[in-house]
């Protein structure tokens, strides 16, 4: 097995920190390229005049979604096997950080360079996530997963708040021909930010040291078919996965559309969708630790059920508001569940995987989320183009939290674990 040669016991404080800072320069990222940023640099200046912007971002977004989704589950797995957990993070920390930077290239017209260096970007980013979730198993115990990843995601969003307030200084004069040299700026400002965070961060974590369990295999082939032929016996993970999946597909979508809709359907200019992340960012943080924080006390499950059903609240607003004032109750709305779903998901997750495994299973959560997330933006953009409504395209994303919340109810979720007895399992 794959040994962390530090103890995740309550008092080892360094790497559950660089666990958590880490999540900030991730959302920067998030936020400001493939959330806000690129988005819509990429629909109001690439391609302006198009009538198929929709359709070329879902492409862009396809392209790396599906890349990571395939190759997570043998990249997590090549990761336990060799003890490289940590040389691959950092390694798609600086990949992606580069390919950001070199967005600053994209001019108008340029759709092949602009649909490539973004697929290069979000492909590391992903993968670089994706381990950095396994690592949640190892800085904490089993009880706590629901409340650290919940402050983890929560503090994330200073990291966002952080790194729009340097771009800021940048698109105050919009997406005009004559701003758009200042505005492209905030392509390699992310990515200073993403390498100057993100790498000392990810070197606090624990470094794996390779010990290879008797009779086991290191190929990583052979592990995931052992992990599959596993969940044939049991269906808890799969099943989960299911769920997961299907919530997946709204909230990815929503996420990657909200900034376009604003723009395209709402009528909002640029430094006004800018002012609206920046109160998200500010809802989210204390809302994200109070999902957490009752994940914890009360039920993860029963926490995801609450935010599901709000989420049914926030898909209606964005399909009838109008307007400035609409779009703060839409992001007012968002940001009481956006980062609550995903940090509850991701905990309660944390909680079927083996300690041995952490990053092949964590791989297989890039997979289906990554899957999922190929459907629900070339759907939301069908749905647009067919309807010629964004609304419309919004509201139809209802279907995938209804479904994913019935299938999370036939999950059986694991037994809880001794504190104790998990901390014994690395170190």
């Amino acid at each position: 097995m794959i040994e962390s040669t530090e103890s995740r016991g309550p008092g080892t404080r360094r790497p559950l920190v660089g666990w958590v800072i880490y999540d900030m320069p991730a959302h920067a990222y998030a936020l400001m390229i493939s959330g806000v940023g690129f988005p819509v640099y990429f629909a109001s200046f690439v391609v302006a005049g198009r009538g198929n912007s929709d359709v070329l971002w879902s492409i862009a977004l396809g392209l790396p979604l599906l890349l990571a989704g395939i190759l997570g589950p043998l990249l997590g797995a090549l990761a336990d096997a060799s003890g490289g957990r940590r040389s691959l993070l950092i390694a798609a920390t600086v990949a992606c950080s580069v390919a950001t930077a070199l967005l600053v290239l994209v001019g108008k017209g340029d759709i092949m360079l602009g649909i490539g260096l973004f697929a290069v970007a979000h492909f590391t980013h992903l993968i670089a996530v994706s381990i950095y979730n396994s690592y949640l198993s190892l800085v904490t115990t089993p009880s706590r997963f629901a409340r650290v990843s919940g402050v983890a995601w929560g503090l994330s969003y200073f990291g966002s708040l952080a790194c729009l307030l340097l771009c800021l200084p940048f698109t105050r004069g919009g997406l005009v021909p004559e701003n758009v040299t200042n505005f492209t700026w905030i392509f390699p400002v992310t990515a200073i930010f993403l390498t100057l965070i993100g790498v000392p961060a990810a070197l606090a974590l624990p470094k794996d040291r390779f010990a290879p369990a008797r009779n086991a295999t290191t190929e990583p082939r052979r592990r995931i078919r052992s992990t599959i032929q596993t969940w044939r016996r049991d269906r808890s993970v799969p099943t989960f996965l299911l769920a997961y999946y299907l919530v997946n597909d709204g909230v990815v979508t929503v996420v990657f559309f909200t900034a376009l809709t604003f723009r395209i359907t709402y009528g909002l200019d640029v430094q006004e969708i800018l002012g609206l992340s920046l109160l998200l960012q500010l809802v989210a943080i204390p809302m994200t630790m109070l999902f957490g924080l009752l994940g914890e006390r009360w039920s993860q499950r029963g926490a995801l059920y609450v935010a599901l059903v709000l989420w049914m609240g926030v898909l209606s607003l964005m399909a009838s508001a109008e307007g400035l004032q609409g779009a703060v109750a839409v992001t007012l709305a968002l940001g009481v569940v956006l980062g609550s779903t995903q940090s509850l998901f991701r905990s309660l997750f944390a909680g079927f995987v083996p300690v041995e495994r952490t990053s092949e299973y964590f791989g297989f959560h890039t997979l289906v989320g990554r899957a999922s997330a190929v459907l629900g933006p070339l759907a939301f953009g069908a749905v647009s183009v067919a309807t010629g409504s964004q609304r419309a395209a919004m509201a139809s994303l209802a279907v995938f939290f209804i479904l994913g919340g019935v299938v999370l109810a036939f999950v059986r979720l694991p037994a809880p674990v001794d504190d104790v007895r998990a901390s014994s399992n690395v170190g």
